[in-house]
């Protein structure tokens, strides 16, 4: 008998609260009949105990207690990550997925049975989608083959099993999954932890890791994030096929030609560990495999030279295909050339031998490149016509994608330089002093002309064709995602280093210097109108004016800083919510007892969260509580609360949340500074996990004085 969320919800309850607890006090809790809860007990009791821990701690009029909750804890922990079915229910493509790769894997006939208790789904559904998964396999020119009472077996080439295997890991699952798995032998993502228990069971990751490194060191180059995953999963393919004598019947590639490569050297010695390691014999047919995917894997540095005569021709062809571009759209890439060039050269040495050899790569950003440059696209796929001429090969639009992003970028660097300042509109959801917020920050960084600050859904294609960059906080119906840039409304590190990618830096202008700019243009305007008796002495008193009128500016930010706003008695510490409603519910009552604002507020921040999405949620772990209705508001105020148990909002990034910052303003500008002093907490790693595990007011008091 395993648990369902609901149960298992319970039963995380019982072990956080350490002591006897009511059989109404749950029912209520819950929302739901004594009878039902019962129920429910006994089915976790029953659950306990079969895993090897006691009986329920019961005593009468106190209520019910888990006995040894830590180890119950510690067990339900490992429970939760590691098995699937009660937490889990996976869509239709995601068993489709999982199930063809078991299929492609396996030299025995697989029981259906195996798959109904895994996935937890009917006999006659599984049928159904084994259909689609036949229909798939045809592109592969494979066969799935049903036999009743004996099971399932796919019939083909072991190249074409293998091209399946890799195309569904790729995909289906990121580079960043792959390498986190390599590194932590778990994956937040179920699916991709049962693919993941498919592809690598009974596979010593470590060891594949350490021959991957050693083989950058004796290469002299670093694979990409992307490559290093790719050839984790040849590997462990490789190890696996040969295992149960499923090897590959032909050479792939000239085997003279792979002789003479540094890659087959170092392919040598990796074969020979694996062999030695796992008792087995490996083929030279698949030493050709790997050395393929070692000459074409993907680099971020590079120190070795692979062929210096290639390198010249290939330096050639970039050189023919940048002055196709600048002639089309009529620039001059100067100083911009080095780099480009650098760039391209050290994409495309291993790119000859993906292409050559038909080991084929998949750009995730593919789609979104095509749509979002498509003319470029165009101009590029043309340009390329000089080097599949050179290769003797297309070279697919996916490969075209990757050499779209280097003349991309220096486009964009260059078109920046030429046309001054880029054009900027400002979104923000709420519609409050978040969107000025991110306006002033932006300022403050870039040199840019800001045209206004707008609401999602005010965005027009008028509006867009108006401005060079739309920034947001939240997403934006009416547009495609790549259309604009989403950012945090406090503008984090991250941001500024994303944004930094579109628009250049301002440059820093002394202080001083301004000041004394400043002092003589009001001297030149006296001038103009009065007899000046001691102008030095003017220019002193003038100047002391200015200090004194910048100390009391300085003054007033002081007065409106975040421990302006935030007083113990606005301070939560520890609460326990039981869901985000909640959540904004009590950092919100805390203002609607000093009656700063109105349940009509808070009610119009959950609202609003509903209506868009957790975009108030703006950084790891942190929340920002707020809405634009100034009529529910009757003081400027803010309240901060830290939560006892993580809860989540549905963010894709920033979950669960911790930290929530609720405030209501009657202006646009009176909370801006607090706001920037907290987002500077938030950006201060350290300050930011003593607020979270704060266990005092006293202690939040100490950490945002400093802000």
């Amino acid at each position: 008998m395993e648990l369902n969320k609901e149960c298992m919800e319970i039963l995380r309850y019982m072990i956080e609260k350490d002591d006897y607890i009511k059989v109404e006090e749950l029912a209520k809790k819950y929302k739901i009949t004594d009878r039902a809860i019962r129920y429910k007990i006994d089915k976790i009791e029953n659950f306990l105990v079969k895993n090897g821990f006691e009986y329920f701690d019961k005593k009468y009029g106190q209520g019910i207690k888990v006995t040894n909750s830590k180890e119950v804890k510690v067990y339900i922990e490992r429970f939760t990550s590691e098995y699937t079915p009660y937490k889990y229910a996976y869509s239709k493509e995601e068993r489709i997925l999982f199930m063809t790769l078991r299929l492609l894997q396996e030299n025995e006939n697989m029981k259906i049975k195996e798959f109904e208790e895994k996935l937890c789904i009917s006999k006659n559904t599984l049928l159904k989608e084994f259909d689609v998964i036949q229909e798939n396999l045809k592109k592969y020119n494979l066969n799935l083959v049903r036999k009743p009472g004996v099971g399932l077996i796919v019939e083909g080439l072991e190249i074409d099993k293998r091209n399946a295997v890799i195309d569904i890991i790729s995909e289906s699952v990121s580079v960043e999954e792959v390498v986190n798995y390599a590194s932590k032998k778990s994956s937040q993502s179920k699916i991709s932890m049962l693919q993941f228990d498919a592809l690598f069971k009974e596979i010593d990751i470590d060891f594949i890791d350490e021959l991957i490194k050693n083989a950058e060191v004796k290469l002299k180059r670093e694979f990409s994030d992307e490559a290093y995953g790719g050839l984790i999963t040849h590997l462990a393919i490789m190890i696996k096929r040969v295992q149960i004598g499923k090897v590959l019947s032909t050479q792939l590639v000239n085997y003279d030609f792979v002789k003479e490569t540094l890659e087959y050297e170092v392919t040598k010695d990796i074969i020979k560990k694996i062999e030695d390691k796992y008792q087995i014999k490996v083929p030279n047919e698949e030493i050709s495999y790997i050395v393929i995917h070692l000459l074409g894997a993907k680099v971020v540095n590079n120190n070795f030279l692979v062929n210096k005569n290639e390198d010249n021709k290939l330096l050639n062809i970039i050189d023919f295909m940048t002055k196709y571009i600048e002639s089309y759209y009529k620039i001059d890439l100067d100083e911009e050339r080095v780099g480009l060039y650098d760039g391209l050269l050290l994409h495309l040495r291993p790119s000859l031998y993906r292409v050559k050899y038909g080991s084929k790569i998949i750009n995730p950003l593919f789609e979104r490149i095509k749509s979002e440059q498509s003319r470029l696209f165009k101009v590029v796929t043309t340009a390329c016509k000089y080097l599949e001429e050179y290769i003797g090969k297309e070279l697919g639009e996916h490969e075209i994608s990757y050499i779209v992003l280097h003349y991309a970028a220096v486009i964009a660097r260059y078109e920046q330089k030429t046309n001054g300042q880029a054009k900027i509109i400002v979104v923000c959801g709420s519609g409050i002093g978040s969107s000025k917020l991110v306006a002033s920050k932006i300022l403050e960084r870039f040199d840019v002309n800001i045209l206004g600050t707008y609401s999602s859904r005010n965005i027009t294609s008028e509006l867009e064709n108006s401005c060079d960059y739309i920034i947001s906080t939240v997403d934006i119906p009416s547009l495609n995602k790549d259309k604009y840039i989403k950012v945090s409304p406090l503008i984090t590190s991250r941001d500024l280093e994303k944004l930094e990618n579109y628009m250049h830096p301002i440059r820093k202008i002394d202080k001083g210097k301004n000041e004394i700019l400043l002092l003589d243009r009001i001297l030149g305007k006296i001038k103009k109108y009065c007899d000046i008796r001691d102008e030095e002495q003017l220019r002193y008193e003038i100047l002391y004016e200015m200090k004194k009128q910048e100390e009391i500016e300085i003054s007033n930010k002081e007065k409106q800083s975040l421990s302006y706003f935030i007083k113990k008695e606005n301070i939560e510490i520890k609460l326990n919510c039981k869901d985000w409603k909640d959540v904004i519910s009590k950092g919100a009552d805390i203002l609607i007892k000093k009656d700063y604002i109105t349940e009509k507020y808070k009610e119009g921040i959950i609202e609003k969260l509903e209506e868009i999405g957790p975009y108030m949620v703006i950084a790891p772990g942190v929340c920002l509580s707020h809405v634009d209705m100034a009529d529910e508001i009757n003081r400027t105020s803010m309240s901060l609360i830290n939560l006892k148990y993580p809860i989540k909002f549905n963010s894709e990034f920033n979950d669960p949340v911790r930290v929530v910052l609720t405030f209501a303003t009657k202006d646009k500008e009176s909370h801006l500074n607090a706001l920037l002093g907290f987002m500077n907490l938030i950006n201060n790693a350290n300050d930011l996990n003593s607020l979270i595990s704060a266990s005092s007011k006293d202690e939040v008091i100490d950490i945002i004085k400093k802000y």
